[in-house]
């Protein structure tokens, strides 16, 4: 017997008051929820309903199980309707990023999504160290560049521009180089992935085609806010992501290198653990985030 169907069809008896009126309301014939009914009495070991020619009435324990009936019914809607993919989203959103593109892309844009959706609310996590989603609990992460974890599913949003720059009290001391080869004379801040314990090397475009520079380095650091502090120190030159860096270039406080030669753009990726099973939370937000770095390559 289904029980859940079984409930529902005793509540709508007792709120009719007549197998007939429940059994039009239902659009089942009436001697089948009759039946049902029977069966459900003989499933519980009790009578439920005093049956009259006139009207269904409930016996004592009929009244409980009414009651029950109601409340679990009511809670059963609405844990369906909870993880339903068509509801509105509300309720809790944990989402973690890298640093450097939280605080210079998503989250200066991030007021207009919690607007759009006012039924959220958002944990938000920024590391430029890969974490854990499964067991820290994190329904999505926006990262940067080559993804190695397979466990986890990688949509690819989009792209953010990388900058060559220096401080101009490197650029006094080591002068401009005015060529990719002229690098290899110069030092670098370069930025270790924890992961990997690698050195990230340089991205450039030359004749249509990428190329990779390894940079000696002057110091090297494994997160965002070191690498600007240390590029703005003077330490080295740097290689960054230009929505982070612009603001200190047009204040004087940088000064781009080889202005001349395009740099090779960083993949952005949203990562999550199954595609299957998204909840209309992360769904919203893969999505609005998706949109949001299209629209910067416009």
């Amino acid at each position: 017997m289904n029980l859940i169907e079984a409930m529902q069809m005793f509540v709508a008896v007792v709120d009719h008051g007549s197998y007939t009126k429940a059994a039009e309301a239902l659009n089942v014939h009436r001697p089948a929820l009759s039946k049902l009914i029977q069966n459900l009495e003989q499933e519980l070991g009790v009578q439920l309903l005093h049956r009259t020619t006139r009207r269904v009435n409930t016996t004592p324990a009929g009244d409980e199980f009414y009651d029950r009936s109601l409340k679990l019914l009511a809670e059963l809607a609405e844990t369906l309707e909870l993880f339903s993919p068509t509801r509105p989203p509300r309720g809790k959103l944990r989402i973690d990023m890298q640093t450097v593109l939280g605080h210079a892309v998503i989250i200066p844009r991030l007021p207009e999504f919690m607007e759009r959706y006012p039924g959220l609310e958002i944990s938000l996590g920024a590391s430029d160290n890969l974490n854990d989603l499964v067991a820290d609990g994190i329904d999505c992460s926006v990262r940067l560049g080559d993804l190695d974890d397979s466990s986890l599913v990688a949509k690819r949003i989009g792209e953010v521009a990388l900058v060559t720059c220096a401080a101009p009290a490197y650029v006094k001391k080591h002068g401009l180089p005015g060529t990719l080869d002229d690098l290899q004379a110069h030092l670098a801040v370069n930025f270790m992935v924890e992961q990997r314990r690698q050195v990230m090397p340089w991205r450039f475009r030359a004749n249509g085609k990428p190329i990779n520079v390894k940079m000696r380095s002057g110091i090297v650091v494994d997160n965002a806010e070191a690498l600007l502090y240390c590029a703005l120190a003077g330490i080295g030159m740097v290689q960054g992501l230009r929505p982070a860096l612009q603001r200190y270039i047009d204040s004087g406080r940088l000064v781009e290198v080889l202005p001349d030669v395009p740099v090779e753009p960083k993949t952005v990726s949203v990562l999550f653990p199954d595609r299957r099973h998204l909840s209309p939370n992360v769904r919203v937000f893969v999505e609005w985030v998706s949109a949001l770095f299209q629209e910067k390559r416009r």
